[in-house]
Order: C-alpha cells, then structure tokens, then sequence
C-alpha cells in the first residue's frame, strides 16, 4: 500500500512556490525546476518573485532543477504545477521516471486541441499514474497569505483520494472530496470565460450593476454547458463552479480578469497575453466551447467573449449592451 512521505512540486511558478511552501509545513517538500540557473537564483533569493505579493521561500524547501535526484514513486506525491500548455510535455517527461506515480494536477485548463481535461492529459502520457484534481476558489497570493479557502480534491481511486486528504491536511485550504475529477476540471476550466466578460466590464468602467449581470449570465450558462455534458447541478453551483467563478471574476490578481480589462483598454489579444506573463485559460476554453454555439446551446455570453477575442467584434461595450438587452427577452 503506497504511502506518501514526501511531496516534489514540479514548477516553481507563483502557484507551484505557494502550495510548496504551504506543503512543506507538513512533509518534505522539494521543487523541481525547469533549471539549475533557475533553482541556483530561488535558493540564493529563498524568495517567491510574485509581482503582487513577494514572499520569502520556508527555509526546509528544497528547490532543485527536475530530476536532478532519484525520488521513490510509492511514498512522493508529485505535485504538477505547471501553466496548462505545458502539462502533456510536463507529464510525458515524467512517465520517463515513474511508471506507476500518484500526482496532484493543480494546473487549471483545458487541452482544447485534443478535447482533453488536464487529469486526461496526464493520463494519456502516463497510462499507470493515479490522477487527485485539486481546484476551487484559490487565488494564489490569498492562499500564501494564510487566508483560508475551500477546494475540491477529486479522483476517482477512494483509497488515493483518502490517502492525499490525509496528507494535505492545512488550516488553509479545506477541501471537500468527489469521485469525478472531470467533472470540476470542466467548470473550473468555464469560468475563465466569464471573468474576462467581467474584466471587459471593469475596463470599459461600466460598473458593478453590469459586472453582477454579466456573472448571473455566465453562471446559468455554465450549468447550461454542464448539463449538456451531464455534470450535475450540484457541481456547477458548487465550489469549482460558481465558487471559482465569482471568486475568478472578483480578484484583482485573476489572470481571466485582468485579460478582460486589458482588451477593454484596446490591447490585442497577443499584446495582452504578453502584459499579463501567465496562462489565461478562459482563451482556450472560449475557442472550446464555440462548438456548443453551432449546435444550438444557449451560451451567448461565452459565445460574446470568444468573437471579442478572435477580434470578430471590436466594439465591447456594444456588446455587453446587446447581451444584457438580450437578456431582458427570456422569462
């Protein structure tokens, strides 16, 4: 029976740095990263560079380039932290070194080339590997602060699922449980979507009335979407759903967001995916779920978003006023 003694965090990214440092309170903890130029400078500086909220590394972490040790796969939880572009390249090269590994996927995202949630991703690299999704409302710069939040662990093994619990136990993050990790992967990977409606709100200065509008809209939209793929209501106004959502929408460290307000202040799409430095999944997803438009599901908000985004419309707030007046049509 495996057990987990040590955790490797691989990516040493702002949310890699932040659940490694808050992990390492509870069991060895190492971070593998891309490089040794790169873990040279973290354990000179011991410090998390996050544009928003610095912070200094725990002095019991270990930061070290990727597979510079030998690790025991039956007693590591690997932590895969890496932006969702690079989880299948990420996973692949980690199946080189463990046949059989448990791994904690905390990317957010989705492979709209191959229709494939991260934890699929992953297990399409690694056929053995046993898949535990984290996601929710956790914004990485609350989270190392020690504000308390509550996120969904969810594998489909009970006896792994029990096992990474136990094991991560915090007084940070609380986390409920499920046995259907696809399920919150697809409502957290939806919410991005909405939250760059929401930025293109704030952009545009329209108000808090019309970002609470835009998020009614974008929450009966992605239960629409999730009952299209049979994912229960109990989930899409749920933490990873509408918990994400308002939370992804509301923050002003939210990737989607500051995306929305940035194409609101008429960058391109390549120059603000340049200012904001990170993957903003809602980009993918928005270009994902099209398909749904053409078969005649109900998502004209998201349907908004991925026009504004493919540049097919260069007028946001005629937008947003179309959607909202459009709105007023329904019962």
């Amino acid at each position: 029976m495996r057990s987990i003694e040590a955790l490797v965090v691989i990516g040493s990214g702002n949310w890699g740095l932040t659940l490694a440092s808050l992990f390492s309170t509870l069991r060895p903890t190492r971070v593998w990263t891309i490089d040794a130029a790169t873990a040279s400078r973290l354990n000179a500086e011991r410090n998390n560079p996050s544009p928003t909220y610095p912070r200094p590394l725990p002095k019991t972490l270990i930061v070290e380039e990727k597979y510079a040790v030998d690790f025991d796969p039956d007693k590591t939880l690997v932590v895969l932290a890496v932006p969702s572009g690079q989880v299948r390249a990420a996973s692949r090269e980690l199946g080189q070194h463990a046949v059989h590994p448990l791994i904690l996927s905390v990317s957010k995202g989705f492979d709209a080339e191959q229709q494939r949630t991260m934890s699929e991703v992953i297990q399409d690299e690694i056929p053995g590997a046993c898949v535990v999704v984290l996601t929710g409302p956790t914004i990485a710069n609350e989270v190392a602060q020690g504000k308390p939040t509550k996120a969904v662990l969810a594998c489909e093994n009970l006896m792994h699922l029990a096992l990474v619990k136990d094991a991560l136990r915090n007084d940070v993050i609380f986390f409920e449980v499920s046995r259907n990790p696809q399920h919150h992967e697809i409502c957290g990977a939806l919410k991005g979507i909405v939250a760059i409606a929401a930025g293109l709100a704030e952009g545009l200065e329209l108000g808090a009335n019309v970002q609470g509008v835009l998020m009614t809209e974008g929450l009966k939209e992605l239960a629409m979407v999730a009952a299209f793929f049979g994912i229960p209501e109990s989930v899409a106004f749920g933490i990873s759903g509408a918990g994400d959502l308002i939370t992804t929408c509301i923050s002003p460290d939210s990737r989607n967001r500051r995306m929305g307000v940035l194409l609101a202040r008429g960058r391109t799409l390549q120059q603000a995916l340049s200012d904001v430095r990170m993957t903003v999944e809602g980009v993918a997803m928005s270009q994902t779920i099209e398909t749904l438009w053409a078969l005649d599901v109900s998502i004209p908000l998201f349907h908004m978003v991925n026009a504004i985004l493919r540049g097919e419309r260069c007028d946001p707030r005629k937008e947003i006023a179309g959607l909202i007046a459009r709105q007023g049509q329904h019962p």
